[in-house]
């Protein structure tokens, strides 16, 4: 994410905010809470970076160890960490039973690296669990 400029952002028909950047095959998608902040971010003018978009280097050393240790949260929250945010996100996505083999190619991982977040993930409740089990859609 730290290569990704504003004009690597486009909006699909269905409204999702998408990254195209020059040199990987992943596909880069914005959580729908973040959509409307992308889309202002790619109607700045130039070709800017998305995240910390006063930046020159294309790959800054310790890029976001460093703005974590900067933004510090209050009131008794825990300190920012990459790692945490990234694995918020990968257990986010399995908590909304994603499939395994898109949450791995989002996060860049195989699907057997995921195990190690499975515990995070909420059981299924009952009912839920009966109908995917039966093969009807929730």
């Amino acid at each position: 994410m730290a290569a990704v400029r504003t004009g690597h952002l486009r909006r699909l028909a269905c409204g999702a905010i998408v990254a195209c950047v020059p040199g990987t095959q992943r596909l880069i998608v914005c959580r729908a809470a973040w959509e409307d902040v992308l889309a202002r971010a790619a109607d700045q003018p130039g070709d800017r970076f998305v995240f910390r978009p006063g930046r020159a280097a294309r790959h800054a050393k310790n890029l976001f160890s460093s703005w974590t240790a900067r933004h510090r949260p209050t009131g008794g929250l825990p300190a920012l960490s990459v790692r945490r945010l990234r694995s918020s996100w990968i257990v986010e996505l399995l908590s909304a039973r994603i499939d395994l083999g898109v949450v791995a190619a989002a996060a860049g991982m195989s699907t057997s690296a995921l195990a190690r977040y499975q515990h995070f993930v909420p059981a299924l409740d009952e009912p839920t669990a009966v109908a995917l089990l039966r093969g009807r859609a929730m």
